[in-house]
């Protein structure tokens, strides 16, 4: 009776474990996601690697538009597919598809001089897909946070990377400029964290919260913060909705957005021109056309070169530069009623940047000291003979505004 029993316990307890193993390894495969990981520069298939079997598709969606991809020390956005990025995907070709389209079309004609600029600056070609996302390429673009352009950039932070916003201009609006000021952000944003999805969720976010969630979620891998919620909900996403655009904006007719009809945008140039000098006025003596100025130059609040400067350099169809500055003793001047009597306190002064020193307080990064004394990173690391951005509390950096110039602050750093 007692073996009995004995035997009816073990095959009891053998069945509940061999159980117990099933559902585990059946809720383990549910769990499991598609993660393709795209390598810096040119990718093959041998080189990417699926962590499902089902995953070949996906790598022929990926590898679709490979050409895209520039070779550099920054190249190489990851390219990972899971269920939010399908999501994503889902929703852009089917939900709003009429919108993404008009997305899609209108992104063309900036795309040979966005990713040329993102290229010069060697940050990957990938991020001509974040403006698309950000604001659909509309460059009066505005948000509720008053973030404005294609870029979406809050006053502050372009005025850190160098971006005027008066009541004569927004250099915001102006495309050129704007992704200048985006690619070495991002650059910087990326030398910080050592992510390219990282640097993504702090250029929504802002790095204040990205410190902060890499702090409390203990991990600076993005999918990781994401599964314990260290995030906000839309940065979240954001990622996600970063990567399905570029999935999508690789392969269009995969994901049935066909005969894509490229909005037309010149090939530009500068051209130096009087301040308070119309468009108009521009246009009519150089025989340009004033609506394509206007389009040119979207960062012209006024259709006017900004008040209170000797000149301003404004963009121009490529080979009209040169007709357009010989024509500048001849233009008009426009002045409003609103115009200062005297441009005294507008006057060129020559500075020298003085040298200073900052003490690191804690939870300081160069690139926030970078930052604040608005500098390049780069330049305050030089200055300082850093060989990485690491720094330590109560560690002194010498410094410069950048107020007196570029040339003031090469005088410190030669």
């Amino acid at each position: 009776m007692r073996q009995r029993v004995r035997k009816w316990i073990f095959e009891t307890s053998s069945r509940c474990a061999w159980s117990c193993f099933l559902i585990g390894a059946i809720v383990f495969s549910g769990c499991a996601t598609t993660r393709l990981t795209e390598p810096a520069g040119n990718a093959s298939s041998s080189s990417l690697t699926a962590r499902s079997p089902d995953s070949q598709v996906s790598i022929q969606e990926i590898l679709a538009a490979d050409a895209e991809i520039e070779p550099g020390p920054h190249s190489g956005v990851p390219i990972e597919i899971n269920a939010n990025v399908e999501k994503w995907i889902d929703y852009f070709s089917l939900k709003d598809r009429t919108r993404f389209r008009t997305f899609l079309e209108r992104g063309l004609a900036y795309k040979p001089l966005v990713r040329e600029i993102l290229k010069e600056h060697g940050v990957p070609s990938e991020l001509y897909y974040l403006a698309m996302i950000e604001s659909g390429y509309v460059t009066h673009a505005r948000s509720r946070a008053s973030a404005v352009g294609a870029w979406q950039f809050i006053r502050a932070t372009g005025k850190r990377y160098g971006l005027t916003a008066n009541r004569d201009l927004d250099e915001r609006r102006d495309i050129v400029r704007s992704t200048r000021a985006a690619a070495r952000f991002l650059k910087d944003l990326h030398d910080e964290f050592g992510s390219w999805y990282l640097a993504l969720a702090a250029y929504n976010a802002g790095e204040g919260r990205i410190r902060g969630a890499i702090r409390r979620g203990k991990s600076n891998d993005f999918w990781v913060l994401v599964g314990k919620r260290k995030l906000p909900r839309e940065t979240m996403n954001y990622v996600p909705k970063f990567l399905a655009a570029v999935i999508i904006g690789r392969n269009p007719e995969k994901y049935g957005f066909e005969n894509l009809k490229a909005e037309t945008f010149p090939k530009l140039e500068k051209a130096k021109v009087p301040g308070r000098v119309h468009l108009k006025e521009i246009s009519a003596r150089a025989g340009l056309q004033y609506e394509e100025m206007k389009e040119i130059n979207p960062h012209l609040i006024r259709q006017t070169t900004p008040r209170y400067v000797t000149g301003y350099e404004i963009w121009v169809p490529e080979g009209k530069a040169e007709a357009v500055e010989a024509l500048k003793k001849e233009y008009v001047t426009f002045k409003s009623p609103e115009e200062k009597p005297t441009l005294r306190r507008y006057a060129s002064v020559k500075h020298r940047a003085v040298p200073r020193t900052h003490r690191v307080r804690r939870g300081e990064t160069l690139i926030a000291i970078a930052q604040r004394y608005r500098i390049q990173v780069s330049d305050l690391k030089r200055l300082n003979r850093l060989r990485s951005n690491r720094i330590f509390r109560g560690q002194k950096l010498k410094v410069a505004s950048n107020r007196g110039g570029p040339k003031s602050l090469k005088s410190l750093l030669n």
